[in-house]
């Protein structure tokens, strides 16, 4: 499983959504928002085994989407777009448009949005945005 390849591949799905500024496969210290960003990523391996010692890997990668600098009703209106489940302003629709990535993964999920509306803090600037996870499997 490559890990870089997946975050690229998340990053180029949400490209072409409707008011993405920019769209990053890790998080840098300054932003352009609207940015959708690969921050972090969780991995559990041996999902299930097979005699020739290949197993599934379950990785959960967090994906921010950032609005505005603070908390503005224009940010709240464009994060209720992105969060939308279909739509093209929705990140949903667009990260499950290819569910392999291009061959990065063999399946992925987009499986909830946590923190909607909550400031997150990059190099000491307060951004509107929410949290997606989406849950990747793959072949080790």
């Amino acid at each position: 499983m490559d890990v870089q390849a997946i975050q690229q591949g998340l990053a180029t799905a949400v490209t072409n959504v409707t008011g993405i500024e920019q769209a990053l496969p890790s998080l840098t210290d300054a932003i352009n928002p609207p940015t959708f960003a690969v921050t972090e990523f969780e991995m559990t391996y041996n999902q299930t085994f097979k005699g020739s010692g290949i197993g599934m890997v379950e990785t959960l990668f967090s994906c921010g989407i950032y609005t505005s600098h603070g908390n503005s009703e224009a940010g709240r209106v464009a994060l209720v777009g992105f969060l939308a489940p279909s739509g093209s302003g929705s990140l949903k629709a667009a990260i499950e448009t290819d569910r392999t990535l291009g061959g990065a993964c063999a399946t992925l999920l987009v499986e909830r949005v946590r923190g909607a509306y909550r400031l997150y803090t990059i190099s000491s600037i307060d951004y509107l945005g929410a949290i997606l996870d989406v849950r990747v499997w793959s072949t080790s």
